[in-house]
């Protein structure tokens, strides 16, 4: 309680290329969250019934939310992702199968760590599942969100609208351009691959913010549904949070 009335764990940060703010908590909530979780995930290991392990995690859920508001956070502005995470662990549905999503949540996940796991879960999508087995690929994107308005999304940001807009072949910037990505959720991911891949060539390194910022739920749906196709714990995500 100590440290969370001197820190606040949910702050507010400029969504860059935007005049707009949003509220994300900050790195050390996340690992305070992480680290309790896995206080708890330690523990049911020795065995436990079911009823206390979602009577565990409902505390946890409880805890978390007095803590926020302890740091002075009004718990209206808890992004989606974090926000989703408490309603796991608070629901009261809790199986055991679902602690490996629940401690490595990607809503706990450091700021730096999410080009990684992002670019580790678009792999799994696209380019593995693309290939044994079309059938699930297809599950998973059309659960993406942001379906119909990604794209203006990205558009009115003028950091990511660079991404967006390219010039055709032989003509001079801003002679003439086209948009090369269409409303689906494919290309919602492929435009955050190449974002993420060329991070340096706008001088962009701190643009995974601003990702976060406009698209905060894209990084939790993917995994969750990987999770529900039962492809998650193939992945490396539980070494990515630092």
């Amino acid at each position: 309680m100590r440290y969370a009335k001197a820190n606040a764990m949910l702050i507010q940060v400029p969504v860059l290329g935007t005049a707009k703010k949003f509220w994300r908590l900050s790195d050390k909530a996340t690992r305070i969250s992480r680290k309790l979780a896995l206080i708890l995930s330690s523990q049911h290991k020795i065995g436990f019934s079911i009823e206390r392990v979602r009577d565990d995690y409902k505390y946890l859920a409880k805890v978390l939310i007095k803590l926020i508001k302890f740091s002075g956070g009004d718990i209206s502005n808890l992004p989606p992702d974090y926000r989703e995470f408490l309603l796991l662990i608070g629901r009261g549905t809790v199986t055991m199968r679902d602690e490996f999503l629940i401690v490595n949540n990607v809503a706990l996940l450091p700021m730096e760590n999410r080009t990684e796991v992002f670019l580790m879960l678009h792999d799994r999508i696209v380019n593995y599942r693309g290939r044994e087995d079309e059938a699930k690929r297809k599950r998973i994107l059309s659960k993406l969100p942001y379906k119909k308005d990604w794209l203006d999304t990205a558009r009115a940001n003028a950091r990511i609208n660079e991404w967006v807009t390219f010039p055709k072949k032989g003509m001079n910037q801003g002679v003439e351009n086209v948009r090369e990505y269409r409303r689906t959720p494919f290309d919602l991911l492929r435009l955050n691959r190449n974002i993420r891949c060329h991070l340096h060539q706008h001088n962009n390194d701190d643009i995974e913010e601003t990702l976060y910022c406009e698209w905060p739920e894209l990084l939790m749906v993917m995994e969750k549904m990987l999770y529900l196709e039962g492809e998650l714990v193939a992945t490396d995500i539980q070494n990515k949070f630092g």
